[in-house]
This record gives structure tokens, C-alpha cells and sequence, in this order.
């Protein structure tokens, strides 16, 4: 359980707890609480489009046609059913994504069939997170055999070179602001 807590995502949210802490420690409150109020929800955005992977069993796939909307059009939704090594269920769906630039959503599909019928373990990548509240399935960005071909992928490798730039530039620029305000509060102290 305590490799979930050491996890990107989290490591980046301390992070920016800590850059908030020490900006308020240094009597630059406003820029602390701009630092919180600008970096917890571009945490939030980042968090849901960051790609993770597991491997496991699949044990199932269905498709089940979604219910009318206004204008009584339907869409069929494919959902993939797993079993990780640690026998924790994980259900997925299966869309196209813009974000991550999947229109092989059938191909992945019929790769999740295989796997279910062979009884193979495959390594599945999705990102999305799952809640029961609001009916949101992780959706599968791709699927292979077990192994570690994730780390190697190119959308993987797009998306945290892409996330070392935006993480760098927020600290970047909060510290910069930090510093830009110091000579406004030192010759606010020499008037009074």
C-alpha cells in the first residue's frame, strides 16, 4: 500500500503543499494561496489524464448500448473486466480518445477478447479515474502482452516529458514571483 502513496501524482501534490508552506513562511501569503488556488486543480487536470498501467487476468468484455438521449440517439459502450496480480477487480471502458490520440479503440477491443479466451495475462494502460458517484470508467489507451512496454511508449514518454516542462514552469514561476515581490515589500518596511 505504500508504493500507491510514493506515486507520481502524489510526490507532485506534496510538492506543491510544500512550495505553498514555505511561501507563506516567508510572508508572501497572497502568492501562497495563488500557489494552491493555480496548482491543486492543474494537479487534479494532470492527475486525470496520467496514464497507468497494470497487469492482469481479463475476465470479461461486454458492450451494452447506452440509454436515449434528447434526440433518442444511442452509442454501444464496451467495457473490459480484469483481475490484477493482486486479485483486485478493474473495470475499463473502451472510447477513442482525442487527449491521447486512440482511434483503434476496436483493435484493443478485439485484443481484450483474445486475451479473455487464451486466459493470457496482458498489461493494460488507461487513465481516468473510477467513480461510482458520477458512473466515470478508466478508459484503456492500449493493451499488450505482460511485461513493461509501457514505459517505452510514446504517448507515455510524450506525457511526462510534456509534464517535466508544465511542473517546472509552475515552480518556475511561483519562485520567480516570490522573488519579484520581496523588493515591494522591502520598500514598504523603509516608508513606515
Amino acid at each position: 500500500m505504500l508504493e500507491a502513496y510514493l506515486s507520481f501524482g502524489y510526490i507532485v501534490l506534496a510538492a506543491i503543499l510544500l512550495l505553498a508552506f514555505i511561501l507563506w513562511r516567508q510572508g508572501a501569503p497572497v502568492v501562497a494561496i495563488v500557489a494552491l488556488v493555480v496548482g491543486v486543480p492543474l494537479w487534479f487536470g494532470w492527475e486525470y489524464a496520467r496514464p497507468t498501467w497494470t497487469t492482469g487476468i481479463i475476465t470479461g468484455t461486454e458492450v451494452r448500448r447506452s440509454d436515449p438521449d434528447a434526440r433518442g440517439h444511442t452509442t454501444d459502450v464496451e467495457y473490459i473486466y480484469m483481475r490484477n496480480r493482486s486479485d483486485r477487480g478493474l473495470e475499463l471502458i473502451n472510447d477513442d480518445s482525442w487527449w491521447w490520440l486512440k482511434r483503434n479503440s476496436e483493435r484493443v477491443f478485439n485484443d481484450a477478447k483474445t486475451a479473455q479466451e487464451r486466459d493470457t495475462e496482458m498489461t493494460v494502460m488507461w487513465y481516468r479515474w473510477r467513480s461510482t458517484l458520477f458512473t466515470w470508467y478508466p478508459n484503456v489507451i492500449a493493451i499488450g502482452p505482460s511485461g513493461s512496454w509501457p514505459w517505452w511508449s510514446w504517448r507515455t514518454i510524450a506525457f511526462y516529458g510534456l509534464s517535466v516542462l508544465l511542473w517546472l514552469g509552475y515552480f518556475y514561476a511561483f519562485i520567480k514571483l516570490r522573488r519579484a515581490t520581496e523588493p515591494l515589500r522591502d520598500s514598504d518596511a523603509d516608508d513606515a
